[in-house]
């Protein structure tokens, strides 16, 4: 890390948010395109203080509505039977991908103050999700009761040079100090720091995972081999469609497109989970983890 960054972020573990709001205030020119996180209900758990620093592109051409499917009983035989089907499309190949998906559950014994008299553990159970894809370097998506949303990168656009990726923290940012300087994945910091207040309950990885591009970059597909604990729990499949294909203002039509997407490349049948934060405004990488936390409830 450089100096000039060190002594930056060294400064801001010593600031309170509000700081960091206010610098937002001050220089509101400099932070458009920031993400913030975003709260479906009033009593979602995020404080808007916590604003994570992302940039996104504003080309629509690129922005993407994605469903998730899990074949559980995927034999060896339906999983190569499927990429060969693909294969036979003459797809654009982009690779290999992997990710971690973790479930977090609050501390039973973290009592909010006008609670602590009256009883001794949590009345209520909350639930933190991650997903960690690789496909989006050194950023984490985190979800929190399925309400709140927020989109965590730890790296500045400085370093990641001419990357094509969409989520980072802008230079100005930094400079300006408008940024929760999170320099470590966002796991990391939930386990070194957060700890108190969350317990590790489950991790999900995916192996193994291939990307194919079809339609004229219109369609993605990417497959990966899910295991928890080690033991294989199923193919996940994921379907990236742009949203020039779709209805935007009519998301529950979303399902049958996808339905012929899984017709047309004889997708194996399993569970299509199409559910999104919320169908007035949706949410690219929200409704993606919401998706990831529906069928990886094991």
């Amino acid at each position: 890390m450089c100096k000039f960054r060190r002594k930056i972020l060294e400064k801001q573990l010593h600031s309170c948010p509000t700081r960091i709001k206010k610098q937002l205030q001050k220089h509101p020119s400099q932070h458009n395109g920031t993400v913030k996180l975003v709260n479906y209900h009033d009593n979602a758990v995020l404080p808007q203080e916590l604003d994570s620093d992302t940039h996104l592109s504003t080309d629509s051409s690129h922005i993407l509505t994605s469903r998730v499917l899990l074949v559980q009983r995927a034999t060896p035989e339906t999983i190569i039977q499927f990429h060969d089907q693909l294969s036979n499309e003459l797809p654009a190949t982009k690779g290999t991908w992997n990710f971690n998906f973790k479930i977090y559950r609050n501390n039973p014994y973290s009592i909010p103050q006008d609670l602590d008299e009256s009883v001794t553990t949590s009345p209520e159970s909350k639930y933190l999700y991650t997903l960690t894809p690789s496909y989006l370097p050194d950023s984490t998506i985190a979800l929190i009761d399925k309400k709140s949303v927020g989109v965590f990168p730890c790296a500045i656009k400085e370093e990641i040079g001419e990357s094509d990726t969409d989520t980072y923290i802008p230079d100005e940012h930094l400079r300006d100090g408008a940024t929760t300087g999170l320099n470590d994945p966002l796991d990391v910091f939930i386990g070194s720091k957060l700890q108190s207040l969350w317990n590790l309950r489950q991790t999900v990885k995916g192996d193994g995972g291939q990307i194919y591009e079809l339609e004229n970059s219109n369609l993605i597909i990417k497959t990966s081999n899910v295991s928890l604990h080690g033991n294989f729990r199923g193919l996940l499949i994921q379907m990236d469609i742009s949203n020039k294909l779709v209805d935007e203002n009519d998301p529950q039509g979303f399902k049958a497109v996808f339905d012929k997407i899984c017709a047309r490349y004889n997708v194996p049948q399993g569970n299509l989970n199409c559910k999104v934060l919320n169908t007035t405004m949706l949410d690219k990488y929200g409704d993606l983890c919401l998706q990831y936390a529906e069928i990886l409830n094991f």
